[in-house]
């Protein structure tokens, strides 16, 4: 930095705040320093204003094996908080957590070794699990799906509101037997997107079941048990299981949307929708990540950072083939 300065003709103070990004330097004058360092070959080192800092500037990211499975639904999100994280000074570093890890609450190394700022938790653990990690990280944010852990902000599609309107689409087709299949159990997303589902039915004064299970326990895929002629249309809890139930009314000698009516969630591509293009709701995935990246940040560099709870991000209904009139 003095050999800059004395080529400059500025003091070494100068020529610090311009490569240190400090105020008290204009811009015209901080872009010449810089010029000047990389015509001479400096390279800042910010590893000491790092340490003294407290911060690594790294975030980790936390993903369950059970959501990495044939869709791309959980990879898009993550490669979004990547997208997102380049545009800060942060980056991101993913770890992924078995089942069986889960249940037994290993911690990831990251967290063992303190060596993140901050963590996403991608996708809804074991409450246990959750609290367990919180305990260890207190710059934590929940991204699609909220907890009763309290103290974290949770980023959440608006999952109520997108199976509420996916509904009023088959009804509005003329369904009156609808059923809906996903696990309520399982995630608070499938719980909200069968409360949409519920409360478009009852608007519409139409009768409504119990929701038809897709998954054990662990969150795996089981055995959908379909009653033919029972409904003339189904809201899936996302397009992976559209595409499952796709081809397992194919079995039954049915075609959507010829004998039976399909919405699903995600906007999956017809490689994973049995070659049906299915209405579905398209996760705003975008805001979502960059809600929650913002948020993390903020939590972790201000000292007077606000808890903002649930915060919902509406998607948006994407039509496509796989909703028609019922058979008369």
């Amino acid at each position: 930095m003095s050999d800059i300065a004395r080529r400059m003709g500025v003091s070494t103070v100068t020529v610090s705040k311009a490569l240190g990004g400090k105020d008290g330097v204009s811009d015209a004058l901080r872009e010449l320093v810089s010029e000047k360092a990389a015509e001479m070959g400096y390279v800042y080192n910010c590893l000491p204003r790092n340490m003294r800092a407290g911060r690594r500037y790294l975030i980790g990211i936390l993903i369950s094996t059970r959501y990495l499975g044939e869709s791309s639904f959980y990879w898009f999100f993550y490669q979004t908080l990547l997208a997102q994280l380049k545009e800060t000074s942060y980056l991101g570093v993913l770890e992924i957590v078995s089942v069986e890890e889960e249940e037994k609450c290993v911690f990831p190394p990251f967290v063992v070794m303190n060596r993140v700022d901050g963590l996403i938790i991608l996708g809804q653990m074991a409450e246990r699990y959750i609290a367990a990690i919180a305990s260890r990280i207190k710059n934590c944010i929940f991204l699609d799906f909220y907890s009763e852990t309290d103290g974290y902000d949770c980023v959440v599609s608006n999952n109520f509101l997108g199976s509420y309107n996916l509904t009023k689409l088959l009804v509005a087709a003329g369904h009156t037997r609808i059923g809906f299949i996903g696990s309520t159990s399982a995630t608070t997303s499938i719980l909200d997107r069968y409360m949409g589902f519920c409360k478009a039915m009852l608007e519409a004064s139409l009768p409504y079941d119990a929701a038809i299970e897709d998954r054990d326990g662990n969150g795996v895929y089981t055995e959908i048990k379909l009653q033919p002629g029972a409904y003339t249309a189904y809201v899936c809890n996302n397009d992976q299981i559209a595409g499952i139930v796709i081809t397992r009314l194919r079995e039954l000698n049915l075609e959507v949307p010829r004998d039976v009516s399909i919405a699903g969630f995600d906007n999956e591509s017809e490689a994973v929708t049995a070659g049906v293009g299915v209405t579905s709701l398209e996760v705003n995935v975008q805001d979502m990540c960059g809600t929650a990246v913002n948020l993390l940040i903020e939590r972790i560099e201000s000292k007077s950072y606000r808890l903002r709870g649930r915060l919902f991000i509406d998607g948006r209904v994407v039509i496509k083939e796989s909703i028609a009139a019922p058979v008369q």
